[in-house]
């Protein structure tokens, strides 16, 4: 859908009721700088460009909102979209002001070309006495058009570093519930005592040693430590003495991924919007073929301004005060003439979707989840279309208000429970609301208890060691004092740079192997303690450290050299050192494997870059997983990246006799290796193969044979 003129844009929807209005106001007589303000909020903008390099509130007149020191060849990098270059045509830049005073909405647009696959604008509004601004993305491809795809769209806030000092996130993960706030050190901020060596990692910096200000409770700084699985996700903020800067969401339906998705929300005090990424669940992609029709909104999203006040006293309360305002902002899009045009689909419109899904009454708010997303596709990789997901009540019903009209999947899932219900074709049409009625049954295969379990099917692997903290307001993890700590109540998920931890010395009783007794074999008791198994299975284990700490001689990121065993090998030896296959032993009883002919192994896996092989009793079966859904949350302080679930088969006759040693080893043969979810180890005289149990959201291997899941049928 292309822009209209202008002239043929009309305003068939009032706003809603404003107090008196400030005028707004344009000057574009400045070819590279047009000025524009709504005299609340005045902005500098680059045309061509489409960033704001300059941006000041009357609140705070003489402070200026953006870090002027941190320039390229446009100028100031200031409030501007990321990872979006110029095409091939000339860019034109648009604006329009509302006649009623109400709006200005101003653009840049890159025309599609023999070189860029699409016409794309990227949007900028200020509404009357608002402020704050409001932004949008509008993508377009049709015929003529080359073949293309799409990466990543973020927006990033170059803040002001002496004002901008804390970061402000809530909720970024349902073990991660309540307010997280972080000081940003000044070596974060300014680069202070940062040298060459100690920036170990995309965007993560060692500081041991470096002056750390009160309430920052870690040895490393990574943006990846900050980001925010979408689940609860509504808002992220940067604020000093004064100011404060809010990123509002005000829908989920832009955004991509589903509630799992981790996106980054900030870069020191870089504060982000990141309306879609392939770099954390890194084969997310989103192709276009030549000369197909797409249009696609992104948007819109709210940076809003406040500052503390005895109204607001708190970060706590200007958090809340930046959704209420955002709350109270959302009816005025749907008169909004521009965003109309672009695809915004205005609340009268829109439909309401009630799902009633049996099997999941009673459950605790925030364990079942129910999604809106595209038709045939796995939650996790929609990006096409709108998008929407609700917490299942504990009545069993989700109910999804101001749903854009399609058609969607539903997809349903219970943390602790197996498997995904999916229902595709589920209609919504402008104001009705479409009931919907679903059955969710854990998938599992045998009908008697499972012969042994270890974690949690709950899409993440943070019940494993380092997966979690006590009381982390006290807890200062490093090599010196993670096992240290006082220990309170509260528990949480530790999402931190994986240098933290030091595998080797972790599991050196076993030479770097993990051993978990799944039941007891002898007089071996059953390990029954998740922490026993490492949240990720490494093949190779050596971060990046800065090594001046360990030898001031040694200015480079080798610094694990120094804290690797000696049992591992020879003074580097853990650069290369592939760590030993892990073991779960574990008995049967002849009851148990009267139960069937065949042993089926669950493997979930939070995220995968490796193709594992598992082998019962040395009978061997590779899944060959690499560059199948890979995500690498391992290195990227993550405990869920892409779910994957993978069933290995063998025939019981493979089991050794009742109340015999059985060991199941598990290889990777890659650096980072899989992250683990959970595993099932069942007994059942019907096979796990899709032909049978008519579900298709798994991997199955059994002998010679393979089948992959398949994410565009339902499970039947």
């Amino acid at each position: 859908m292309k822009h209209l003129p202008l002239a043929a844009i009309a305003i068939v929807l009032s706003l809603t009721t404003l107090p008196a209005r400030t005028q707004i106001t344009i000057d574009t007589s400045n070819s590279t700088d047009w000025k524009i303000s709504n005299g609340v909020i005045t902005v500098d903008w680059l045309p061509g460009d489409g960033r704001i390099f300059s941006m000041h509130w009357t609140a705070f007149p003489s402070q200026e909102i953006i870090d002027t020191t941190n320039r390229d060849h446009n100028g100031p990098k200031g409030f501007y979209m990321d990872n979006v270059g110029p095409g091939g045509g000339t860019p034109a830049n648009n604006y329009y002001l509302d006649p009623n005073g109400r709006y200005i909405d101003w653009w840049v647009t890159y025309p599609a070309s023999s070189t860029n696959a699409f016409t794309w604008s990227h949007h900028r509004v200020l509404f009357a006495n608002d402020p704050g601004i409001h932004i949008y993305f509008v993508l377009d491809h049709g015929p003529g058009d080359i073949v293309g795809s799409i990466g990543q769209i973020q927006w990033v806030l170059r803040s002001d570093l002496n004002q901008f000092t804390n970061t402000y996130s809530v909720n970024t993960g349902l073990n991660n519930l309540g307010a997280t706030t972080v000081p940003m050190p000044n070596a974060v901020l300014f680069g202070t005592g940062l040298v060459a060596g100690t920036n170990v990692q995309d965007a993560t910096s060692d500081l041991h040693g470096l002056p750390l200000p009160t309430g920052y409770r870690r040895e490393f700084y990574t943006k990846y430590d900050y980001s925010s699985y979408e689940y609860l996700h509504q808002a992220e903020g940067v604020y000093g003495t004064s100011m404060a800067a809010w990123m509002v969401v005000p829908s989920q339906e832009s955004l991509t991924g589903g509630p799992t998705k981790q996106d980054l929300i900030f870069t020191g005090n870089l504060l982000i919007m990141e309306a879609y990424s392939n770099h954390l669940n890194n084969q997310s992609s989103f192709p276009v073929p030549k000369d197909a029709v797409m249009h696609r909104l992104y948007g819109p999203y709210y940076l809003h301004f406040n500052s503390f006040s005895a109204t607001n006293p708190t970060a706590a309360s200007l958090y809340q005060e930046a959704l209420t305002s955002s709350a109270q902002l959302t009816p005025a899009y749907d008169g909004e003439a521009v965003l109309l045009s672009s695809g915004y689909v205005p609340s009268t419109a829109r439909g309401e979707v009630q799902a009633k899904v049996e099997g999941t009454k009673g459950l605790d708010l925030n364990q079942a989840w129910a999604v809106l997303s595209d038709n045939q596709t796995n939650v996790q990789y929609s990006h096409a279309g709108t998008q929407y997901w609700m917490n299942i009540n504990p009545g069993g019903i989700a109910n999804f208000h101001n749903v854009a009209p399609g058609t969607y999947r539903l997809s349903v899932y219970a943390l602790g429970q197996w498997g995904e219900l999916r229902q595709d074709n589920i209609t919504v049409n402008a104001g009705k609301l479409t009931k919907v009625s679903a059955s969710f049954v854990g998938e599992n295969f045998g009908s008697f208890p499972p012969i042994w379990t270890i974690g949690t099917a709950d899409r993440s692997s943070h019940e494993f060691l380092h997966g979690q903290i006590k009381n982390p307001i006290d807890l200062d993890l490093n090599y010196t004092d993670q096992y240290t700590a006082r220990l309170g109540n509260s528990v949480q998920d530790d999402r931190e740079y994986w240098g933290n931890w030091n595998y080797w010395t972790d599991f050196a009783a076993n030479s770097g192997a993990v051993v978990y007794y799944a039941t007891p074999v002898g007089s071996v008791p059953a390990t029954n303690d998740p922490t026993k198994w490492n949240y990720n299975q490494w093949h190779i284990f050596n971060p990046g450290l800065y090594a001046a700490p360990y030898n001031p001689s040694d200015v480079t990121t080798d610094g694990y050299n120094y804290l690797c065993p000696s049992y591992v090998g020879s003074f580097g030896a853990c650069k290369t050192a592939a760590t030993p296959d892990w073991q779960v032993h574990f008995t049967t009883s002849a009851d148990q494997q009267s139960q069937g002919q065949y042993f089926v192994l669950s493997v979930g896996l939070a995220a995968t870059e490796d193709s594992p092989t598992v082998s019962l009793n040395g009978n061997a079966l590779t899944w060959h997983g690499f560059n199948l859904k890979n995500s690498d949350a391992a290195v990227r302080s993550g405990f869920s990246g892409t779910t994957q679930w993978v069933v290995f088969q063998w025939n019981t006759s493979q089991l050794n006799p009742p109340g015999q040693d059985n060991v199941i080893t598990f290889h990777v043969g890659r650096t980072q290796g899989i992250m683990y979810d959970a595993l099932r180890a069942e007994i059942t005289n019907t096979s796990a193969d899709h032909t049978v149990t008519g579900w298709n959201d798994y991997e199955f291997l059994f002998g010679t044979t393979y089948e992959p899941a398949n994410d565009a049928v339902v499970n039947q």
